[in-house]
Parts: structure tokens; C-alpha cells; sequence
């Protein structure tokens, strides 16, 4: 084992950070300084990779794919599909699954990219609270993850070309959107006037569930519009509170969300402030589909993770308040119960 120190001006300082320096030693980075300056300098602790306790390969991929988030994504994708129960004779099943797998693919790529990116900016060497940690646990470099990202990318295309020929024109605008929409997100572009925000909600909203409709029946409509809207809106929420938690770090490594840009009480008054608005925003799209009665009385009871976690950013006095630990997780679980509920709902009225 050695320690090495380098700094940004160091033609060998990309290759540790990559871990391309050498095919028997992984580059563990312990300390960061200055990220994203011209000053910035990293500490890095060498191993030989056969002291790393590296699990199988399969378990570092899933691990990478943040599991965690996938109902962002898969569950949005279901529901869109049980809110087209009167077109059930039109579906195209095998184009729909592979739409599913190329989803599942598409989700992985672009957050194998994310880590990669956090990780030679530094967001991920400051806080080992964000991001997978694989890279920084030695299990697997930067560049073989942004390999990675390319292959699921690749299988994600291929997968979903069975829908695309389904339907190419819309599927394709729809494609192009969704392009344009994570790249603003990868390179955070805009952000201080909430434009990242838009294209995450637009993205794991509107997009999807009108992209699965395509691809499953090969139209559209209001429903999966709104559908997607409220799904769109929910998951901009979760990203924005999953960065309270971590606010000060946040500032350090580069603003990743609107609120980001605020004091902390006006960040705090504006994300409770969204928060009811989501409450409001799904019961009214509840009541447009056509959810039945027992499930809407269900709402509130449903929504008790989301009313805990704004009851949390009350009770906040400031980004260190211990009223704030553990606010990642309880805005996963407003966002599971949410997208349960509407799985259930819509899948109720099939019946």
C-alpha cells in the first residue's frame, strides 16, 4: 500500500482519476481538495486490485444501476400501461417488453454516466453519502464504468427499435425530446433558472408514460399526458429534497437543482410549498382518470411519507438540523407509495 498526492496540473493526475495508470493497482481517492479549480489536488491510496474485497461483477453492475431509483423510472412505465385498459385489444406485447428492457438499459446508462461525471468533478470524492461508490471503493475504474454506460446505451437502442419501427415518427420526436433533455441533466446546464428541473420532470414524466404508450399501442392521448405530469412533477420533488440533506456540500461541488440556488428557508419554504402542490396536483389527476372513490379516500393515508418528510423541512432550522438526516430515503418512500397507489388504482379498474 502507498499514498500519492497529485495535483490538477499532473500529466498522470486524469489516468489515477480514470484508473487507466495501470492494469494490477487500483487509485482509492481519500482526500479532495479544491474540486473543480485549477488548484484542485486528490490523495489517492494505491492497491494492488487483488487486496480489494471486490464482489462478483454482476453484483458490482446492479449495485451501479441504483437500484433504488428504478421505481423512477419502471414505475411510471407500468402505470402507464394499466391507464390504457380500453385499448388492451391494440397491445403490441413484444414491442412493449422490449420498450421495458430498453428503459431498464437506457436507466443504467445514464446513471453509470452520472457517476462517472460526479466522479472526475469531485461531487462523489467530497461525499461518500452520494452516487453508487463503486469507483470509489476501487470495485470497478471510471473508464471501465463509462464503458459500461456506452454497452447498456447500445442495448438500450437495440431494444427499443422493435417499438420504434412500431411507430417511428411520433417515437421519434418523443426520442429526441428525451435526448435533448438528458443531456442538460448530465452537463447540469441551467440550473439556476430550474431548467434541469424541467427536464427531469419532463423526462421521468410526459416522456416516459407517452413514450410506453407509443410503444405499447401506438398512440396517445390526454391521459398519459397527465399521467405522466404528475409522475414528472413527483420525481423533479424527490431530487430536489434528496439534496437537503447534503445542502452545503452541494454548494461545494456544483448546484445540481433549482432550489439549490436559494437560501436555505426560502429553499425549505419552496420545497414544502411544492410538496402540497404535489398532493393537490395527483388527487385532481385521480380524479380526471377516473380513480374510483375508495381509492381516492385512500389518498391521504397514502400520502402520510410525503406529509412526514415536509413536516421534516419545518422543523429544519438550518442544513445541519438532525430533522434532515435520513431525508433521502423518506422522499424515496413518498415516491414509492405514490407510484404503488397508481399502480394499484389503475390496475383496480381493469378489473
Amino acid at each position: 500500500m502507498e499514498f500519492i498526492t497529485l495535483t490538477k496540473a499532473d500529466p498522470d493526475f486524469e489516468n489515477y482519476l480514470r484508473g487507466t495508470f495501470s492494469h494490477t493497482h487500483r487509485a482509492l481517492p481519500i482526500e479532495t481538495y479544491h474540486p473543480q479549480t485549477a488548484r484542485e489536488r486528490v490523495t489517492f491510496r494505491v492497491l494492488p486490485i487483488a487486496q480489494l474485497d471486490t464482489p462478483a461483477w454482476w453484483q458490482v453492475y446492479f449495485w451501479a444501476c441504483r437500484p433504488e431509483l428504478l421505481g423512477l423510472t419502471l414505475g411510471p412505465a407500468m402505470a402507464a400501461w394499466l391507464n390504457r385498459r380500453e385499448w388492451l385489444g391494440q397491445w403490441t406485447r413484444w414491442p412493449s417488453w422490449f420498450a421495458l428492457l430498453g428503459l431498464f438499459f437506457l436507466h443504467t446508462g445514464v446513471f453509470l454516466l452520472n457517476d462517472v461525471q460526479d466522479h472526475m468533478r469531485g461531487s462523489d470524492r467530497l461525499n461518500r453519502r452520494r452516487g453508487s461508490q463503486v469507483i470509489q471503493r476501487g470495485w470497478v475504474t471510471a473508464g471501465a464504468m463509462q464503458k459500461w454506460a456506452w454497452v447498456n446505451i447500445a442495448l438500450a437502442i437495440v431494444f427499443a427499435l422493435p417499438a420504434f419501427f412500431h411507430t417511428p415518427g411520433p417515437l421519434t420526436a418523443v426520442c429526441a425530446v428525451a435526448a435533448l433533455c438528458i443531456g442538460l441533466i448530465i452537463q447540469n446546464k441551467f440550473t439556476r433558472f430550474g431548467i434541469s428541473d424541467l427536464a427531469l420532470a419532463c423526462l421521468f414524466g410526459p416522456l416516459l408514460t407517452v413514450g410506453i404508450a407509443l410503444a405499447s399501442f401506438a398512440a396517445w392521448n390526454v391521459r398519459d399526458l397527465v399521467l405522466g405530469i404528475g409522475f414528472g412533477a413527483l420525481t423533479a420533488w424527490v431530487f430536489q429534497v434528496r439534496q437537503f440533506e447534503n445542502l452545503f456540500r452541494s454548494k461545494a461541488e456544483g448546484i445540481r437543482t433549482f432550489l439549490g440556488f436559494w437560501d436555505f428557508d426560502r429553499a425549505r419554504m419552496m420545497g414544502i410549498g411544492e410538496g402540497v402542490f404535489l398532493v393537490m396536483l395527483h388527487f385532481l389527476n385521480a380524479v380526471y382518470l377516473g380513480i374510483p372513490l375508495g381509492f381516492l379516500l385512500l389518498l391521504p393515508l397514502v400520502c402520510a411519507p410525503l406529509i412526514y418528510t415536509l413536516w421534516c423541512l419545518g422543523r429544519a432550522s438550518s442544513p445541519l438540523s438532525s430533522s434532515l438526516i435520513h431525508s433521502q430515503r423518506h422522499a424515496l418512500m413518498s415516491d414509492l407509495a405514490l407510484t404503488s397507489w397508481w399502480i394499484a388504482a389503475l390496475g383496480f379498474t381493469w378489473l
